[in-house]
């Protein structure tokens, strides 16, 4: 009894210590390597084979294999093996020995990092092959490159890791994206293929838009569908019945599951009906394997053509390699935790205690595994032979002096894979660069062949017949589109390989090449030529010379100028009537020059804007307004203060400042100030208070050229604003003074007329369309001008030529006038007044009105 107690306890702490062993196999420590051994030289890798596990205050989180696949695990198998097999050779030709230090990401940044780490701090490290998973590749490869290591990466790729400055010692054994699919474009291109429906998976979604958009839409037509597995087969009949129902004659199938692309193949043949296709595949469906299973599901629907891409590593065959992973590991020795590993999925695939071979599904991605550590290991032969090793603790340079001979470019390598294997490959920006043979099989005479070999900038043709062959499919049953015009499907044949019909280009829309399928809108400062074949300077609008409202403003300012002159002279001749003298000769100067600049200033508004001309109709329209209401305003201070002085016996206040020096340095005075003003407006905020812009009311429309005004403007304009309202309120005042030629009535109502417009002007300028707005500156700058010559100079014009009174009636009427308003207004200051007057011969210009 008490031996059978024994002998239980014996089996049960077997079977404890056989499920500790199991557990231990299924849950590691993180950071432990799964496969290691060491040497001189080591070359290390990195897989995403187990997941980690949920963690608890009570668990310590570690990386579970419970749910791993065969393939997840045969690359590091693979890879060890490898260094197994080169050890041999290492230790004959140098008496040095290879190691390995493989590690499982678990599937975490973070332990992809630690390891990546511990394996970096190894100084006999010679190179890596890098985490097989795209979102950690990054990650991993920064940190051995910063020890110089090469790594080569084998499933993913793209121009900015490889450009990338912190990934120095970082290569690829995979094509990026872009230029695979620039392959596929270069191979379409010869065969003539144009019209085709692009079926992909959701890995392979970048490189199927990039055909799609710059192939496809630019030089044909098409679908395109994410059929990323079996279920998404019926997305296939859903887009045929939105687009029409009729299928390209071309069939792109960019997919990465071979089960997935015979499950498509299954539903077009037996499903959809086709016949008579052109089936061209994508890179990963690129294995002569492939080619019976997809030919014998076309091969009753008539005469169909199975295009491959075939990449050179991606068709290696392994065939040492395979039979290592085809072993019953259940009967090997288990060294390290990658058998154990292995065994477990065995046992998932083998029947217990089975003694018949093991049939492994071996993963596509290992041939650029191989391909990759053999680099290495070839780039570390070739080193040591050449008598370089470590120096000491600094490995640095014999590292990079690796990586460099495998990314020579000018240099083409043999690589062996395994005895009876060997690629040739060249490195374009440290990437494998060998192009895709692409093979083609006919079902109906069940020929195959090899078209040639495609680059990602070329495509080198070797069956010249075979090329001819095929193309032929590439037919169209419409006349071709000339620029100008696009391809125009009707809602029922949407999308049709060759039924269209050609459509112009829409307005502001244009297009370069034949049989384009849509047109390119232009930038919306420009507009599309009468032929929609390409984009133009959009159309400039101003004011032209042979326009009516030119040629309005033109003429009236000429013959406006044409009168001040006239004007001019007629007062310098009559200088010593009354009604000359009475008026000031100076101040009817000062405004007919005034009136010379406000004319010219008319015709500037309508000259083709530009930043000197702005600036010049600025200027000269502050001036002109500064001469005039100043001077106007000069003479109703004159005339109010002497009339003033005349009531109360007293002399004016300002007389001297009423003689002709005082009005000059007034109006000298006046124009420093505009001028000063005007120099803060340019030089001060963002310019001049009038400035050149060019302004375009809706895209692709017409450019108005415009002169406008800014805030700035009102400082400038300071000095006329305020002279002419005292100017309208003086004149007001004077209304009922001496009916001296109506002087006091004509400016005010001048002052009135010019303030009345610019009010109306101001209100609606801002409304008005563009191309008015440059009319309305000149019309009311010219009825501006006008106003002031015919209620100033008119009057004095008539009375000069059409009047019939003498000097001395004039002279008594003025006397009469002066002495009856005295009288009404002051009767003390009667004397006074008639008596200043009398003297009118003497000092006429001192007791005028005016």
């Amino acid at each position: 009894m008490f031996a059978f107690f024994i002998v239980v306890q014996v089996i049960v702490a077997h079977v404890a210590r056989g499920h500790a062993t199991d557990e231990t196999c299924k849950r590691r420590n993180l950071d432990d390597p799964i496969a290691a051994k060491q040497g001189d030289y080591v070359i290390g890798g990195f897989f995403r084979i187990g997941e980690l596990t949920d963690y608890t205050e009570n668990t310590t989180q570690r990386c579970s294999t419970e749910k791993i696949e065969e393939y997840n695990v045969q690359k590091a198998i693979v890879l060890r093996d490898l260094v197994e097999k080169q050890n041999m050779r290492f230790k004959r030709d140098f008496n040095k020995t290879l190691g390995y230090e493989l590690y499982d990401t678990c599937g975490s940044s973070e332990v992809t990092a630690r390891v990546s780490t511990r394996l970096a701090k190894n100084p006999n490290v010679v190179g890596a092959s890098s985490v097989d998973f795209k979102a950690h590749i990054a990650c991993s490869a920064a940190i051995t490159a910063s020890y110089h290591i090469p790594t080569f990466v084998y499933m993913y790729n793209d121009d900015t890791l490889m450009r990338e400055s912190q990934y120095p010692t970082l290569f690829s054994m995979i094509d990026t994206e872009f230029n695979e699919a620039e392959i596929t474009i270069q191979f379409l291109k010869k065969m003539g293929f144009k019209y085709m429906d692009i079926w992909y998976h959701k890995y392979s979604r970048e490189m199927a838009e990039h055909i799609y958009n710059s192939y496809v839409q630019k030089e044909g037509c098409g679908r395109i569908e994410d059929v990323t597995s079996a279920r998404n087969i019926h997305r296939i009949a859903e887009k045929y019945s939105e687009t029409g129902k009729s299928p390209s004659q071309v069939q792109l199938i960019l997919q990465n599951s071979g089960t997935t692309t015979r499950a498509i193949l299954t539903a077009m043949v037996n499903e959809l009906g086709f016949r008579d296709k052109i089936y061209v595949f994508g890179i990963s469906n690129g294995r002569e394997s492939y080619h019976d299973g997809y030919a014998e599901i076309v091969a009753e629907a008539g005469d169909n053509t199975l295009i491959f891409p075939l990449a050179e590593l991606l068709n290696l065959k392994l065939d040492q390699a395979l039979e290592y992973l085809n072993k019953d590991w259940r009967n090997e020795e288990r060294g390290e935790p990658v058998d154990d590993i292995y065994v477990d999925v065995q046992d998932n695939r083998c029947p217990k205690g089975g003694n018949s071979t093991k049939d492994c599904k071996m993963t596509g991605w290992l041939p650029y595994m191989v391909g990759g550590a053999s680099m290495i290991v070839e780039a570390l032969h070739d080193t040591l032979s050449q008598g370089s090793s470590f120096a000491g603790s600094c490995n640095m340079d014999f590292r990079k002096s690796i990586f460099d001979k495998i990314v020579s470019e000018s240099n083409t390598l043999s690589v062996d894979l395994e005895d009876n294997v060997s690629i040739t490959y060249t490195m374009t920006n440290k990437t494998v660069n060998s192009g895709y043979r692409f093979a083609a099989y006919q079902t109906k005479t069940k020929s195959y062949g090899i078209i040639g070999r495609g680059f990602y900038d070329k495509m080198d043709v070797d069956n010249e017949e075979l090329l001819r062959e095929i193309s032929r499919y590439n037919k169209t049953c419409s006349s071709g589109c000339s620029p100008g015009t696009h391809r125009l499907w009707g809602s029922s044949r949407l999308h049709l390989p060759c039924c269209w019909t050609c459509e112009r280009c829409k307005v502001n829309t244009y297009n370069t090449e034949t049989d384009s399928n849509f047109c390119t809108v232009c930038n919306v400062s420009l507009s599309s030529n009468e032929n929609n074949t390409a984009c133009v300077v959009t159309t400039e609008l101003y004011a032209k010379y042979n326009e009516t409202s030119f040629i309005t403003v033109a003429s009236g300012s000429s013959a406006g100028i044409v009168l001040v002159v006239i004007f001019g002279f007629i007062i310098m001749k009559h200088e010593a009537r009354p009604v000359i003298k009475a008026t000031d000769p100076g101040y009817l100067y000062m405004l007919l020059v005034g009136l010379l600049i406000g004319y010219p200033t008319a015709v500037m508004s309508l000259i083709k804007p530009s930043t000197r001309s702005c600036s010049m109709e600025y200027y000269s329209f502050v001036i002109f307004a500064t001469m005039i209401s100043t001077n106007l305003l000069y003479k109703c201070v004159k005339v109010y203060d002497i009339f003033a002085a005349a009531q109360n016996f007293e002399p004016p206040v300002f007389g001297r400042f009423f003689k002709t020096i005082g009005q000059a340095l007034f109006n000298v005075i006046m124009l420093i100030i505009t001028a000063i003003l005007l120099i803060i407006d340019t030089f001060t905020g963002s310019g001049p208070g009038w400035t050149f812009v060019r302004s375009q009311q809706h895209d692709h429309g017409p450019w108005f050229l415009l002169c406008t005004g800014q805030q700035s403007v009102l400082l400038p304009m300071a000095i006329p604003t305020v002279a002419f309202a005292l100017t309208l309120l003086l004149a007001f005042q004077m209304r009922s003074f001496p009916h001296n030629f109506r002087e006091s009535l004509n400016i005010f109502c001048a002052t009135f007329v010019v303030i009345l417009c610019g009010v109306m002007f101001l209100a609606g300028y801002s409304y008005s369309a563009p191309q008015l707005k440059s009319f309305l500156r000149g019309i009311v700058l010219l009825v501006t001008s006008t106003a002031f010559l015919f209620s100033i100079f008119v009057p004095k014009v008539y009375i000069l030529f059409f009047s019939k009174t003498t000097v001395e009636e004039e002279r008594a009427a003025i006397k009469e006038r002066v002495r009856k308003f005295s009288t009404m207004k002051q009767p003390a200051a009667v004397a006074t007044a008639a008596d200043a007057f009398s003297n009118l011969k003497k000092r006429p210009s001192t007791i005028s009105e005016q």
